[in-house]
């Protein structure tokens, strides 16, 4: 029999150590209780060895979601405020992750966030109920045990989070039968309620020129048929932009399909307006925040051409349409079809989005008294880069890309204000 060498020793003592290691954090953390669907899984879905199933980004996302709503049932309003933050930085760092091309993102992704959950949560602790407590510290306890493993071993090729660890740790807060991982599209009042976008959302009207299947066509007509029916009364007037749903300007249709253009986002912003306590002061401001981010993002337009048919105008990142929401970002608050086929919709998701950021980001953290402060320019650089991005145009955090792409807004929101929002032309000119 072969003797093994000093490497082969070393080695296997390494392998030992972490092992070791491992199983004290485990037991140290409580992740041993975490109690699996299948008994036999208990403790894959706690170590989380190489050969175990990783869980996916789309895994991950569905998690945090069902977790910040359950989380929030239980925290003051200014704690929800701050679950929200978190979560919807989150969300836009989920998408820069992905498009930086990370095999395994959701390590990073998790570590990130729960490093600003976990004292929101802690601190909230006592002034729950026994009951309540007693599930946030269970949480508390897993995520903190999950983060040491991965923060020990992810290095090493040792440890990966799966999807049982995340359904162990999302049971602990009592999320029910429901599968705290099935990652849906559908709109999520709850959530769209949590983080601030109260209210009804207009029926998206899809273009019938956009590029499909003919299954999905019949379904989409169906669909619309059905829609049709229930129509709510306070959005009737979107179907005069129609058109707008069904063209990509020539050029000497472009002056014409400007103006309607910007008829629609003047209805848009004023429907957000009636709705909203926004001082009177800035409600101009708003207005040409909202004109200017179209512009930016789009040059106003919904489409692009595609042989006979349209389709949507799309970054490699997932934003699209208008005002380039993104799929990801925006998920269930959103529906994701409204987005990508309807002007109208998009248009409405973008303004609401912009008023979020102005009122409860902007105007809330006094940008404009800041050095170098201005509000629009902090509200396009959170529309853009999510709330911790909010000073991003002062300089903080400012790569040398996020500072052309804010220098670019602000040349545009000058124009605007001056009157020359239709200067948006250029666009079509290069």
């Amino acid at each position: 029999m072969p003797i093994p060498s000093r490497t082969e020793n070393r080695s296997g003592y390494v392998r030992a150590g972490l092992a070791m290691t491992t199983i004290a954090i485990l037991f140290t953390t409580g992740l041993w209780a975490i109690e699996a669907p299948r008994p036999a899984d208990t403790r894959l879905a706690a170590l989380a060895l190489p050969t175990a199933a990783r869980a996916d980004w789309q895994q991950w996302d569905s998690f945090l979601t069902n977790a910040v709503k359950k989380l929030a049932e239980q925290l003051r309003p200014e704690q929800q405020e701050q679950v929200s933050e978190v979560f919807l930085d989150a969300r836009y760092q989920l998408v820069q992750t992905l498009s930086a091309g990370v095999s395994d993102p959701v390590p990073q992704l998790f570590s990130g966030t729960w490093e600003r959950l976990s004292p929101i949560m802690k601190q909230a602790v006592p002034g729950l109920s026994q009951q309540s407590a007693s599930q946030f510290t269970g949480f508390a306890t897993a995520m903190d045990g999950i983060k040491s493993l991965t923060d020990i071993g992810s290095q090493l090729g040792f440890f990966r989070i799966t999807p049982d660890a995340l359904r162990g740790a999302a049971r602990l807060l009592g999320t029910g039968n429901v599968d705290p991982l099935a990652y849906t599209l559908d709109i999520d009042s709850s959530l769209r309620n949590l983080l601030g976008f109260g209210g009804s959302l207009p029926d998206p009207r899809p273009s019938p020129s956009l590029e499909q299947g003919r299954l999905q066509q019949l379904r989409e007509k169906a669909s619309a048929a059905v829609k049709s029916l229930l129509t709510r009364p306070a959005y009737a007037a979107e179907s005069g932009f129609d058109r707008l749903n069904e063209w990509v300007p020539e050029t000497k249709e472009v002056p014409e399909y400007l103006v309607e253009v910007q008829k629609l986002l003047i209805e848009t912003s004023d429907r957000v307006l009636a709705k909203s306590s926004l001082a009177p002061e800035h409600r101009q401001l708003y207005r040409q925040i909202v004109f200017a981010t179209g512009w930016q993002e789009s040059c106003w337009r919904q489409f692009v051409k595609k042989g006979a048919k349209l389709a949507p105008l799309a970054s490699t990142t997932g934003d699209v349409g208008m005002m380039q929401i993104n799929r990801i970002t925006w998920r269930s608050l959103y529906d994701i079809k409204g987005l990508t086929g309807d002007i109208s919709y998009n248009t409405n998701a973008g303004a609401e989005i912009v008023h979020y950021y102005l009122t409860r980001y902007a105007i809330r953290k006094k940008e404009n008294e800041q050095p170098g402060g201005n509000l629009a320019r902090s509200t396009y650089s959170a529309y853009n880069g999510g709330p911790g991005a909010v000073a991003r145009y002062r300089g903080v955090r400012q790569s040398p890309t996020w500072k052309k792409v804010d220098e670019a807004f602000w040349d545009k929101f000058q124009a605007v204000s001056s009157g020359q929002e239709l200067a948006v032309k250029s666009c079509y000119a290069q």
